[in-house]
């Protein structure tokens, strides 16, 4: 078996298509359709993009590149409902109502010691002034930068985007923080142990590979994560 052949499976029986259906989606037989599913043949990406549509997932999905089955379009409706946009009357007049939070490379900041919102712009995302308004946030107090890395998931799935909030210092048990440690940034969720020892805590349920640490002393708080999201479009550069 193949993660694409095991997630083609799963999608097909959850939207009720049959092999047969699906092989007329994508110009295959239902023979063709069954090798793949048991992981004895591959299809083209032209084949693969017409069998998420057919199956409305997102070709990531299929590949196993995110455990999130929403298409693009998916995620921008649940991002437009979240923030009570989902008439278009409604989106229309919040058009101006926004601010734009800059775009920052993870590696980059990783890399040279240097605080996430003192790095380069590479884009900027839109968002309402009165979603960050409600969550206590200020555009320019905030950056967007990439999680790279297993050890939050399923919280923080490998390569989403998160919204940072530089202007947080101070630690509070359960919130998610990004952390400057000597081996770099880590994102991580802030506990305490049974003394009260601030620890490091990882999501990821395998702890063996992520084991919850002692927080090192100097370790300095960049800023809190406030928002997540698998996939988004930005526009503008500097």
């Amino acid at each position: 078996m193949s993660i694409f052949g095991d997630r083609l499976r799963a999608a097909r029986t959850l939207r009720a298509v049959t092999q047969q259906q699906l092989a007329a989606h994508t110009v295959n037989t239902r023979e063709a359709v069954s090798m793949v599913e048991r992981g004895k043949a591959g299809w083209s990406h032209e084949k693969t993009a017409a069998a998420a549509r057919a199956l409305d997932v997102s070709t990531d999905y299929l590949h196993g590149l995110t455990e999130d089955p929403r298409t693009a379009e998916q995620l921008l409706r649940d991002l437009n409902a979240a923030q009570g946009l989902e008439d278009p009357a409604a989106r229309a007049a919040a058009a101006d109502d926004g601010d734009f939070v800059g775009v920052s490379e993870l590696a980059s900041a990783a890399g040279d010691g240097a605080d996430v919102y003192d790095e380069r712009v590479i884009g900027r995302v839109k968002f309402l002034r009165s979603w960050l308004g409600r969550h206590g946030l200020v555009a320019r107090n905030c950056r967007i930068i990439q999680v790279s890395g297993e050890s939050m998931e399923p919280t923080l799935v490998d390569g989403c985007s998160i919204l940072v909030n530089h202007s947080v210092r101070r630690r509070h048990v359960g919130h998610i923080y990004v952390v400057r440690t000597e081996d770099g940034l880590v994102v991580k969720r802030a506990g305490r142990d049974e003394d009260g020892v601030w620890q490091l805590v990882s999501d990821n349920p395998n702890k063996h590979v992520w084991p919850t640490r002692p927080w090192p002393p100097g370790a300095a708080i960049v800023g809190e994560v406030k928002w997540a999201a698998r996939t988004f479009a930005y526009g503008g550069s500097q």
